[in-house]
């Protein structure tokens, strides 16, 4: 189980450094094409879409290295076997909330998916499946996360947790 982990981390990482490539390549094209008279009329909705899908695995690669931004002032101020017990209601708290973002990620997708991109045609739920798709990904971490809380091991690598 671990080495399917570690390749969905990888096959993760590699989508994200991916998209930020095409991204990048598909607004260059645009900026050049405005600017020598020959516009890509579809470079913004495309890059836009694309956006949707980077900053929903950013996201979850941000949960992995516990780099979200969260204030543990009053936590840390609790004996450490409390503070355990807060954290891993903290960490369930946020799996059931992310099992309805999946149910409701996946409802935004049936309802988007008649209506195109007016540029290129393709069905809007391309972008809205970045949410069901990144809430799983990020249950995922989360679950991993309890586990890991529950046998007494970091909940990471502990690489994000220092963000300012």
């Amino acid at each position: 189980m671990q080495q399917v982990l570690v390749y969905l981390r990888r096959a993760e990482m590699v989508a994200a450094v991916g998209l930020l490539g095409v991204i990048v390549a598909v607004v260059l094209a645009g900026t050049v094409g405005r600017y020598v008279g020959r516009p890509v009329v579809w470079s913004d909705e495309v890059a836009q879409a694309l956006f949707v899908w980077l900053a929903m695995l950013a996201a979850d690669l941000t949960l992995q290295r516990s780099g979200h931004f969260r204030i543990d002032a009053l936590v840390g101020l609790l004996p450490p076997r409390l503070r355990r017990l807060i954290e891993l209601a903290i960490k369930v708290t946020i799996a059931v909330l992310l099992v309805y973002l999946v149910y409701y990620g996946m409802a935004l997708v049936r309802l988007s998916d008649p209506r195109p991109l007016p540029m290129t045609g393709v069905p809007s739920s391309f972008a809205a499946a970045a949410l069901p798709v990144a809430y799983g990904l990020m249950f995922i971490t989360v679950i991993e996360q309890i586990l890991r809380h529950l046998q007494g091991r970091p909940e990471s690598d502990g690489a994000g947790r220092e963000v300012m």
